[in-house]
């Protein structure tokens, strides 16, 4: 004939034995969370718990040199990346790739003979300040006149 053993439980959702419920060693488990639960020297343990096994964090920490880390607080927390100023992500569901880089863009100008161009301001490599070191700027009224020349070294 087999023996049945029962142990301690619980019906009641969130319910969580104390150490006043179990003695060193003893296991309850609560049937609505489907948690089990152990009594140790120190106090009360989750030993096994169905939800946390059914799903796990998508990151842990990340971390960027100078900045603040970006922790997971739950299974189903989302990190979002933003692309700022010349900075662009791009995104590749079927390779599942993350591209970070700099975003065609250009300034516009009007050229002295009324048709207009673009200063290209992606770079390559290297930074933006690298790329265009002395590149001089002349700004001229519509008379001809120099007015300003801006300089970007």
């Amino acid at each position: 004939m087999s023996t049945v053993i029962k142990l301690k439980r619980s019906e009641t959702a969130s319910s969580v034995p104390t150490t006043s419920d179990l003695e060193i060693g003893e296991v309850a488990v609560n049937t609505v969370d489907q948690k089990i639960y152990m009594r140790t020297s120190s106090g009360i343990v989750t030993v096994a718990d169905s939800a946390a096994s059914s799903s796990s964090d998508s990151f842990k920490t990340i971390s960027v040199s100078g900045q603040s880390d970006v922790v997971a607080d739950s299974s189903i927390d989302t990190l979002t990346l933003v692309g700022t100023g010349l900075n662009s992500i791009t995104t590749n569901a079927s390779t599942d790739t993350i591209t970070i880089g700099t975003a065609n863009q250009t300034i516009p100008f009007i050229k002295e003979d009324g048709t207009t161009t673009g200063l290209e301001m992606s770079v390559a490599s290297g930074t933006l300040s690298t790329s265009v070191s002395n590149l001089h700027i002349a700004f001229i009224d519509s008379s001809g006149t120099s007015k300003t020349t801006m300089v970007l070294s």
